[in-house]
């Protein structure tokens, strides 16, 4: 077996629905567990750009760490993961930050929220049993809260 050959799991990894890819085993795993496209929260821990095959879509949404996304923020993560839904069938979307706790929670919750239909104390309840330390300041605790009931106005 050559290095080509192997995939291993990013630092922190998990799936949550049934760390960030550093290296390009990293980035074969992902596309190895059908991966179509890959979600850069952090400028400071991009993946290796050069590994990513042309099946996997990158998009970067810098925010900075501690800080909360924005509204245009979370609705463009929020619109990528609804074009993966739609557009020739289910695609798979993950997302990735420094350490896969703050910036990262916070999306994973207001996709509960969005597409499972979570309250938002249920959606950081669940996502803090699936990945402990998830969603790390209580400002991020309030941007979920604050998401969902913008999509209430809607």
């Amino acid at each position: 077996m050559s290095r080509d050959d192997v995939s291993v799991a990013p630092f922190n990894f998990s799936w949550v629905v049934p760390g960030w890819p550093q290296t390009e085993e990293n980035i074969r795993f992902l596309a190895d567990k059908g991966i179509t496209h890959l979600v850069t929260l952090s400028r400071e821990r991009r993946p290796p750009l050069e590994a990513i095959p042309n099946s996997m879509n990158w998009t970067e949404i810098p925010i900075e760490e501690f800080e909360v996304p924005t509204f245009a923020e979370v609705d463009r993560f929020m619109d990528i993961c609804r074009r993966a839904q739609v557009d020739g069938g289910f695609q798979v979307v993950c997302v990735h930050c420094y350490h896969g706790r703050g910036r990262t929670g916070v999306m994973a919750a207001c996709y509960l929220v969005k597409f499972q239909d979570l309250a938002p104390e249920r959606a950081i309840t669940n996502l803090r049993i699936m990945r402990p330390g998830s969603i790390e300041t209580y400002a991020q605790e309030r941007s979920v809260i604050n998401y969902h009931d913008a999509l209430r106005r809607e």
